[in-house]
């Protein structure tokens, strides 16, 4: 029996319920497989990858802002960083999850938005409640409005494009 190496194919749904090959990759792998023939199959539909990197502009807009006082522990000056900030946010927008650590305490850590972990219309709502928390805690402290945010915002994608 012939096997057919695992591959990650990106499929469009045509005409009749027909899933097409995307890209002409795409279409080579399917062509060594065998008429006839099954194939396993676990499909996914992506998030839009533009609004993916819309938010971690948002993200990076904020931080960019967001001055935090400057404390010390134990002697050590404590540093800002780009991913307690944004799992804070995200904590704080209510995408959490709640667990015991082993001392009986009570531990909150982000939920995951991975693509394969969050649906498009989840993550529309979690760039909504993010884009609230980073309002309300740092960029309405700015001199800017909502408006000019997101015309930053595209033109960080311009540019990153």
């Amino acid at each position: 029996m012939e096997a057919v190496m695992p591959a990650n194919l990106m499929l469009v749904k045509g005409q009749g319920n027909t899933l097409m090959p995307m890209t002409a990759a795409d279409f080579e792998t399917v062509q060594k497989i065998k008429i006839g023939r099954p194939v396993a199959a676990s499909i996914t539909q992506p998030r839009n990858p533009v609004f993916h990197r819309r938010f971690f502009a948002l993200l990076n807009l904020a931080f960019d802002y967001w001055e935090p006082e400057v404390q010390e522990w134990k002697g050590i000056k404590a540093e800002k960083s780009f991913e307690v900030f944004r799992e804070q946010v995200t904590i704080l927008a209510g995408y959490r999850e709640v667990t015991y650590n082993l001392d009986g305490s009570v531990k909150v850590t982000a939920k995951s938005i991975s693509f394969g972990r969050m649906e498009e219309q989840e993550f529309q709502k979690l760039y909504k409640a993010v884009f609230n928390v980073l309002w309300r805690m740092v960029l309405s402290k700015t001199d800017m409005n909502e408006p000019q945010i997101e015309t930053i915002l595209a033109q960080m994608l311009e540019f990153d494009s």
